[in-house]
């Protein structure tokens, strides 16, 4: 990597001086360089209007780049060992959906995990690729899905010797990660093209304490989320691209369709401006946020009540358990005799704490470049006064333990999502096939997807969610399913 060059922002640079020449401006935004006053002006004042400016001569266009933000893009895939990349102002969601329109066409096989993120099975319904899934490693002790044994990969490759491409999560929600180098070796000895989610490690390429990233593992496409770890404004995401087997040419073509025609360089500046930081210093920031991780793990652990994961849990014998982010902390809250819901809810209302997410027996906190020692500290405290509050070494509440079984894919996602369909009560659905999509978020990951045979097991993980209070997100109302009539 060229340090001297990634010193550059040629976008945020660009944006910068079309400012200060202090533009008459007869285009749109319509706030017209932020000359408003707002409810939202009051809360960030005028100056960030100033920088949402439409696309002026000398910014260059997203969609074609060939000025700056060409560059910019260039410069971000030599920070992350690519070699293409392309700014994302939807997500990683838009960038999952644009690598399997951009990779399969309708009726090619993709195998895929089941515990893929909505986007995934979103990207299947427009693309008509037909998915092939294999199951991850479960952990029903702790109620979370790990990485895909290597040997389930190649098992599925070898019965689908047609499979167009392979789909993995590096790393899931909880900072696991397969022996992803292995499984893409394997996979282009069968000339499958290998693609990534990498929502949770944009930041894993900038330190070698941390798992490998795709491009270093020699994936062919991922698309990953610099918001969540790495300092960029929320929707800022990147697609990157390694070797000739993607054609980019394609892949820019999906992304003509599912991009705004209008985006926010607010956003695409935060993404050349994060680069530049984790390019010249990410490895000093990164190994600072890796010991905090490790001072909050040593002090937690501590505590009556909960236990934290660390890189024990995984092993380079487990090919689907084999390395570990060390920025997360996965916390087991079963101890205390209460459940990861309740212990997420109560800390935000008692100790004005967010955690990510909760699961039965878990909670996540995610530790990234902005994470201090004072945060950590208020969290160890807050854990310390929970366990005051609820550990009893004498009485112990049984935590029921969430199980995963996903139904039966009977028909394509694609076929089911325009089917005829009928209303039905979701606890009534047993056996019939779902049209529509059904997730808990936090983390987004479908409990049901369409072209699945509802199973008992399904409606009793629903129950259980909706009693939880849980976020059920789907197309119907809560309680009801849209399934093939």
């Amino acid at each position: 990597m060229n340090y001297e060059r990634q010193k550059k922002t040629p976008l945020l640079t660009a944006i910068k001086k079309y400012v200060e020449t202090n533009p008459t401006p007869f285009d749109v935004p319509g706030h017209k360089m932020g000359r408003i006053s707002t409810d939202l002006t009051d809360c960030l004042g005028n100056e960030i209007f100033k920088y949402d400016v439409n696309a002026p001569l000398g910014i260059d266009n997203l969609y074609k780049g060939t000025g700056v933000i060409y560059e910019a893009e260039a410069l971000m895939a030599e920070a992350f060992k690519a070699d293409k990349s392309i700014f994302l102002i939807n997500g990683t969601t838009s960038g999952i959906m644009m690598m399997i329109m951009g990779c399969l066409n309708p009726n090619e096989k993709i195998i895929l995990p089941r515990n893929v993120h909505k986007s995934a099975i979103n990207g299947l319904i427009v693309s008509g690729a037909i998915p092939i899934f294999v199951e991850p490693d479960y952990d029903n002790d702790l109620g979370i899905a790990n990485g895909v044994r290597l040997e389930t990969y190649i098992q599925a490759m070898d019965e689908n010797p047609d499979c167009k491409a392979l789909f993995v999560i590096n790393p899931t929600y909880y900072g696991v990660c397969s022996d992803l180098k292995t499984l893409v070796e394997e996979a282009h000895k069968r000339d499958v093209i290998v693609m990534a989610d990498e929502a949770h490690g944009a930041h894993m390429v900038f330190n070698d304490k941390l798992p490998l990233s795709a491009m270093e593992a020699g994936c062919d496409i991922s698309s990953l989320s610099l918001h969540k770890t790495c300092g960029s404004l929320t929707q800022s995401s990147a697609l990157l691209i390694k070797g000739d087997r993607v054609d980019y040419n394609r892949i820019r073509k999906a992304y003509t369709m599912f991009g705004s025609t209008s985006p926010s360089h607010i956003l695409l500046s935060s993404l050349d401006a994060t680069r530049k930081l984790l390019a010249l210093k990410g490895k000093s920031i990164l190994n600072n946020t890796i010991k905090l991780t490790e001072y909050a793990i040593h002090k937690l652990n501590k505590i009556d009540g909960i236990s934290v994961l660390d890189q024990n849990y995984c092993s380079k014998d487990n090919s689907s358990r084999y390395a570990f982010d060390l920025t997360r902390l996965v916390i087991r809250v079963d101890g205390l005799n209460k459940s990861g819901f309740e212990i997420y809810k109560e800390m935000r209302k008692n100790y004005n704490i967010q955690l990510e997410l909760a699961e039965t027996n878990i909670v996540l906190a995610i530790l990234a470049i902005g994470s201090t020692k004072e945060d950590v500290d208020k969290l160890i405290n807050a854990f310390k006064d929970l366990s005051s509050k609820y550990f009893n070494a004498y009485k112990r509440r049984r935590i029921p333990k969430l199980e995963y079984h996903f139904g039966e894919i009977t028909i394509s996602p694609r076929q089911a999502y325009y089917s005829e369909n009928k209303l039905i009560p979701f606890y009534a659905s047993e056996g019939e096939i779902s049209s529509e999509m059904v997730m808990i978020y936090p983390p987004g990951i479908p409990i049901l997807i369409p072209g699945e045979k509802i199973s008992k097991d399904v409606i009793n993980l629903y129950k259980f969610y909706l009693k939880s209070k849980g976020t059920i997100m789907q197309d119907s109302e809560v309680g009801m399913i849209k399934v093939v009539k």
